[in-house]
């Protein structure tokens, strides 16, 4: 492959929501953008997903998240198919992003699912709001190469328009963490109902209540921890840059090692970072070329 991604290049596919990932190459780069960009016509005509033609989604119900992401983080994956479907979904959950690869030689690549419920609605069970999934969903898009969990919900749940959700929804880690928490109140519900059953006194089984709330309060004790380095590194950017909106960018395409070490970090040293990263990083060539240069 002829590998010549100039720099205007790199900020439009970045500005896609096409990121490098902290150890990709610049062929490697380029091979996952072109996937990526033809994706729609690959699913159509190559692809075999669990899904009917019929359930495609027309481009109208990304715009409204698209400009929400945008605005958070300067990402519009516009390019994403978004399929509704309720394949594989608990009752519980409203959608997700499947990032795949077709085999172990593929690119990375990602594709939205929704319930079908909201294929007429903008809301499900009270609890989702479909822009606000939407939009939820295209920041892990816009991080697929990224194998950074510490602070990956943290991002994504910042832009939603509740600021308690935003704050409190990236308690759980990962979906393995809510599952578990979710089949531990089940276990205790079903062991309070035997209990019940048998005659066997509840007051005995009072020590099981603990285990929810120890898990609870464990998360709640790692999220302000986690939200206190990234709103310090989230500030020693701003204070860097004198612009928000740039700054948000910027945290958006760091790695947990750097978010942590950034929030530990004065501002006037940062520049000495940048430099030592930017020569042998694709990814970090991007962010100095979109955000940094000529500050």
């Amino acid at each position: 492959m002829d590998i010549n991604l100039t720099d205007s290049q790199l900020i439009e596919l970045n500005r896609q929501g096409l990121i490098p990932g902290p150890d990709e190459t610049e062929e490697a780069f380029l091979k996952r953008t072109q996937y990526c960009l033809s994706l729609k016509t690959e699913i159509a005509e190559k692809l075999q997903l669990p899904f009917s033609d019929q359930e495609a989604s027309s481009e109208e119900f990304v715009q409204p998240a698209l400009a929400v992401t945008r605005k958070s983080y300067d990402i519009a994956p516009g390019w994403i198919p978004l399929f509704f479907s309720n394949h594989k979904l608990f009752p519980w959950h409203g959608g997700c992003v499947w990032i795949f690869q077709q085999s172990e030689e593929s690119p990375t690549a990602a594709f939205l699912q929704l319930r079908r419920a909201f294929l007429n609605s903008e809301t499900y069970l009270g609890l989702y709001s479909r822009n606000e999934l939407i939009a939820h969903e295209l920041c892990h898009v816009g991080r697929m190469c990224f194998e950074e969990p510490r602070f990956e919900e943290i991002l994504a749940y910042r832009t939603s328009p509740s600021r308690l959700r935003g704050w409190l929804g990236a308690i759980a880690q990962s979906s393995c963490e809510s599952m578990a928490f979710f089949l531990l109140l089940c276990l205790i519900l079903a062991v309070d109902l035997y209990a019940l059953a048998f005659d066997v006194p509840l007051e005995s089984l009072a020590w099981l209540k603990l285990l929810p709330i120890g898990m609870f309060g464990a998360g709640l004790l790692r999220l302000i921890m986690r939200n206190q380095q990234f709103d310090q590194c989230l500030a020693n950017l701003q204070k860097l840059l004198k612009d928000s909106q740039k700054a948000s960018a910027v945290i958006y395409r760091l790695t947990d090692r750097e978010i942590i070490s950034f929030s530990h970090m004065a501002p006037d040293c940062f520049q000495d970072a940048i430099e030592e990263r930017k020569g042998s990083s694709l990814r970090w060539r991007c962010i100095d070329k979109a955000y940094l240069e000529g500050r």
